[in-house]
């Protein structure tokens, strides 16, 4: 196999980890402002701030998911254009600043913008970040590291949940957010630093003497996409196929709607339970102390998840894997409504966690579904559409708590949405032509037939 010549394997590994290090600290950061919310919601509801509500509270939990929607769809659009370090600094800055701000909201109506505003940078982020990083690591390992880079919503949400504890009763819930717009200046500053632009953007636009020197800097070699994007530039006249129409081609168009569903119903869970599992625990008996510790064990469960269903999904096929991981998740969610004691609760959060991981796993199964030319249109679809699920998630919740069906019905309604999610993914085609192109070698992560 062609390399492009680099110092030596160990500087490739450290480039690569450069990448999926700083990919990693900004979903950190992510997570931060996903899981912050609803670590503050039952202190807003107790002491009424702005008058505030339960259902006032759903709709603004769903105010920063609605701009990640929207964050998401026009990333792609924009980086095609203009690159996808810029994009990705710009989103820091934006999500940075207007979390700050959430600190000093006077009122609940400039407090829902902020969280509008600050969500159009992350949801711009994440759709650059996962084809970032796949495009630096090894061909072989890319859902792997699309998973350990997604670690970061978990992680963040540990760090939200440990911190709440500490800092709400000390400082009030406006720290919390005062705290996460500094580390976004931080962060800021270490992807600046770090982040380079997309080989495969650069060969593409014809910026090959710049393509060359990112591949040496970060010895990067055939082995990963932007290698082979690289070699392949050096014979081919820049250009390709519209991504677009070939999402719609026969093979791929009945996956092409499937996708933004499955990942629909996963996010409802995923980001209805972020923002609501405190105060639906704390409504079946739990002090605030408990539920937060439930928050805190459903993301650890969703960061072990994160690698372990991606892991086994190389292995056992992306179907059985997702589609199994969803049902089991809806069998926790319903156990709930018995109300058990509070160390099965516990261990229950944890497995719900687990399997909401699941929509890691389908962001995995569509980047080995289509080929390159279309894999980040129809990853932008598939994160931008399905962020729908994240906002109706906490409306929904809300609208339930807020009802005279209570908790147990929010967790049925999570239920469902699991099983919905297990059946569209055992339905997807399994016509898979991401792994048979002319131009990329034969992956492992190939599903079984």
């Amino acid at each position: 196999m062609s390399q492009i010549p680099v110092p030596g394997k160990e500087r490739a590994v450290s480039g690569a980890r450069s990448v999926v290090l700083t990919c990693l600290a900004i979903t950190i950061l992510d997570g931060v402002d996903l899981i912050m919310f609803g670590a503050v919601l039952p202190t807003l509801l107790e002491v009424e701030q702005w008058g505030i509500t339960t259902a006032s509270a759903g709709l603004i939990g769903s105010l920063s998911l609605f701009g990640m929607m929207a964050g998401a769809m026009l990333a792609g659009y924009i980086t095609d254009r203009i690159g996808r370090r810029p994009v990705v600094l710009a989103c820091i800055v934006s999500f940075s600043l207007f979390t700050g701000l959430c600190a000093i909201a006077p009122n609940l109506e400039s407090f829902g913008l902020f969280r509008l505003l600050a969500g159009l940078g992350f949801g711009g982020a994440l759709p650059t970040l996962i084809a970032l990083t796949q495009e630096y690591v090894k061909v072989d390992r890319r859902q792997f590291y699309n998973g350990v880079i997604q670690t970061g919503f978990p992680i963040g949400g540990c760090v939200v949940a440990i911190a709440a504890i500490f800092m709400i009763p000390a400082f009030g819930w406006e720290s919390m957010f005062a705290v996460g717009g500094l580390l976004g200046v931080v962060l800021f500053v270490i992807a600046y630093r770090n982040l380079p632009e997309s080989i495969a953007f650069l060969a593409s636009k014809g910026r090959h003497d710049e393509a060359r020197e990112l591949a040496q800097r970060y010895s990067i070699d055939a082995g990963a996409e932007s290698g082979m994007a690289l070699e392949k530039s050096k014979s081919e006249s820049t250009g390709s196929p519209s991504g677009f129409r070939l999402l719609f081609a026969p093979g791929y168009r009945i996956a092409t709607i499937m996708f933004p569903l499955i990942t629909f119903f996963g996010l409802l869970v995923s980001y209805g339970m972020n923002t609501w599992i405190p105060q639906m625990l704390r409504s079946s008996g739990y002090d605030l102390g408990s539920a937060l510790t439930f928050l805190l064990a459903f993301n650890i469960g969703s960061g072990f998840g994160m690698v372990v269903i991606t892991g086994l999904a190389d292995r056992l096929g992306s179907r059985p894997v997702i589609s199994v991981s969803f049902v089991f998740g809806a069998l926790a969610v319903s156990a709930l409504t018995l109300q058990p004691a509070q160390a099965l609760v516990f261990g229950l959060v944890l497995v719900i966690g687990f399997c909401a991981s699941s929509t890691t796993g389908v962001y995995g199964f569509v980047g080995v579904f289509y080929p390159a030319a279309a894999r980040g249109t129809a990853l932008g679809l598939a994160v931008g559409l399905g962020r729908l699920g994240g906002v109706c998630g906490p409306i929904l919740t809300g609208m339930i708590m807020s009802s005279a069906l209570g908790a147990d019905w929010a967790f049925y309604a999570f239920a469902f949405a699991g099983v919905a999610a297990a059946v569209l993914v055992s339905l997807v085609p399994r016509k898979n032509m991401a792994a048979s192109e002319s131009d990329v070698s034969v992956e492992k992560t190939t599903e079984p037939a």
